[in-house]
């Protein structure tokens, strides 16, 4: 036992100490092979309760594995990071299960193909149910190496989910073979570094050859200038506080950018729920407020800028018996409200452009399945830092891109957390955009690996899309990133400033943004017709 005991914390250490920013990346290789052999030496010894002590092994691993990657969020909420260790723990433990079960009913080779193929199909469903938390999906450990990966433009992430799931059970198998091989022990020996010699060529060192052999062929175009605001506002005691409006929030960034601000510049970008006074302003009627009046007159001055920010909005209903969306939240008798986390866009000569956040964050952002849970736990929400009422979100089919007043420049704006979702950013980025905007406001989190990681990741959407990323972080890090990952330039975490410089256009799609998911699309096929013949021989 002490020995299982000592392999699952090992596993669990070796994926996260893998994980950016500051992690080893090539651990991941093998990060999962003492899990496996646990598995694998449990299922052939002569003990009784496997099926218990494979789980507890598993949560073992899976749970050290989620707290040294994603511990900072306890800085937010104790409930936070419960609920996210918990709940991550808990699906890759039953991904495990499920394998196991199917690898003694199959044999090795289909266990080892239903693993791999499960693992991507688990990893793509939690992209998309509401309890979504894919922080952990392995192909997002290569942020800090996009030397490694730039044909993600073809796979995105679960490219390099494909390729450590690859490299961790070829060497579990090559161990296992090796501890079963009835050759001597000097020939088993030289078979056995042989093959370990080239499955490491071919699964770990190919991939990286192909990676830095690419050349890039999309046409880069025009450039243009770009000011990003860090007002450096404390989201804890200085940004949601009653005193504080949304015209002192405008001065802010007047003081900012007035010694840099001129009509060469296409776009002031300033970061997530920037304007947040109160509840928001009302998005039907924004055009009349003090705020829009503001920017307008301060955007006389310069025809040519057009500013993005981040935003509260929301929307009320009048004379409703039952809730007209299920995101609402009920006032009082008969009125209900939807509150929005925005992106507005706006300059000196067309009507505002405003988009909703589309991917929140669970219990900060909204409920999951309000509608089953809300009549069972009321009101109750995990406050991962953030508000206490249900946000509504924008389905991507209703989302737009923002236009330049005066030049043809299109950019998407993706909010905060949506930065996570590859297929969801390139299937807006294929409305048409030239460039993609970041605004965030991942102060939440303190100086910690959460805001470096959740940069990092943006540079993987850089590289699925080949598009330059301008991102405007209320606490940092404000960056320019190019559409080979690169970071260009950035404006230190905890710094009050600006950054400026210059980013580009890139014309084309990459095959990732025309066929996204396709690998996991392909795995649910295959491991859900394992499932099935799992299923038909189990029944026999």
């Amino acid at each position: 036992m002490t020995r299982h005991l000592s392999f699952a914390i090992l596993s669990g250490i070796l994926m996260g100490f893998a994980w950016p920013t500051n992690g080893f990346t090539p651990l991941v290789f093998f990060g999962l092979v003492p899990l496996l052999l646990i598995e694998d030496f449990i299922i052939r010894d002569n003990m009784g309760k496997k099926n218990l002590r494979i789980l507890f092994y598993s949560v073992t691993a899976f749970l050290t594995w989620n707290i040294i990657t994603t511990w900072w969020i306890i800085n937010s909420s104790l409930l936070g990071v419960i609920f996210a260790n918990v709940i991550n723990t808990s699906l890759y433990t039953v991904v495990f299960i499920l394998y196991s079960l199917l690898k003694r009913k199959l044999g090795v080779n289909a266990g080892i193909i239903f693993l791999i193929t499960f693992w991507i199909s688990f990893e793509k469903f939690h992209l998309n149910w509401q309890f979504s938390w894919p922080w952990l999906n392995l192909g997002n450990v290569f942020s800090e190496r996009i030397d490694w990966i730039q044909w993600y433009e073809y796979t995105g992430v679960f490219g390099g989910t494909l390729w450590v799931l690859l490299s961790n059970c070829f060497l579990f198998k090559l161990i296992r073979q090796y501890d079963s091989s009835p050759y001597p022990s000097a020939i088993r020996s030289v078979k056995y570094y042989s093959t370990a010699l080239w499955g490491t060529l071919i699964l770990i060192i190919t991939p990286i050859v192909i990676s830095l052999l690419m050349n890039n062929k999309y046409k880069v175009e025009d450039e243009f200038k770009v000011i990003l605001a860090q007002p450096n506002i404390d989201p804890w005691d200085a940004k949601f506080v009653k005193t504080n409006t949304n015209l002192d929030f405008f001065n802010i960034i007047k003081d900012l950018s007035k010694n840099e601000l001129n009509n060469e510049y296409d776009f002031l970008v300033a970061p997530e729920t920037y304007f947040a006074e109160g509840i928001g302003e009302n998005v039907d009627y924004f055009e009349y407020t003090r705020l829009s009046d503001s920017i307008s007159d301060f955007l006389k001055k310069f025809p040519n800028t057009n500013f993005i920010s981040g935003i509260s909005l929301y929307r009320t209903y009048q004379n409703e018996e039952k809730s007209p969306t299920r995101s609402a939240n009920k006032i009082r008798d008969n009125v209900w409200i939807d509150y929005y986390n925005s992106a507005i866009n706006l300059s000196n000569s067309k009507p505002f452009e405003v988009n909703h956040k589309t991917k929140l964050v669970v219990g900060t952002e909204f409920m999951p399945y309000k509608w089953i849970l809300e009549p069972i736990i009321g009101n109750l929400m995990l406050d991962l830092g953030g508000t206490t009422v249900s946000k509504a979100s924008q389905p991507i089919s209703e989302l737009n891109v923002f236009e330049h007043s005066t030049k043809d420049l299109k950019t998407i704006p993706i909010i905060c957390y949506e930065t996570v979702y590859g297929e969801f950013v390139s299937n807006y980025t294929n409305k048409g955009a030239d460039f993609i905007t970041i605004i965030s406001n991942d102060a939440w989190w303190g100086n910690t690996a959460g805001h470096k990681q959740l940069l990092s990741y943006a540079r993987l959407r850089a590289i699925e899309n080949r598009r330059y990323i301008v991102r405007s972080a209320n606490s940092g890090i404000s960056s320019i990133i190019n559409h080979k990952g690169e970071i260009i330039s950035t404006l230190p975490y905890g710094e009050y400033g600006i950054l400026t410089g210059t980013a580009k256009k890139v014309s084309g799609k990459t095959f990732y943004s025309i066929y996204g998911d396709f690998i996991a699309r392909i795995s649910i096929f295959v491991s859900m017709s394992m499932l099935f013949i799992f299923f038909v021989k189990s029944n026999k």
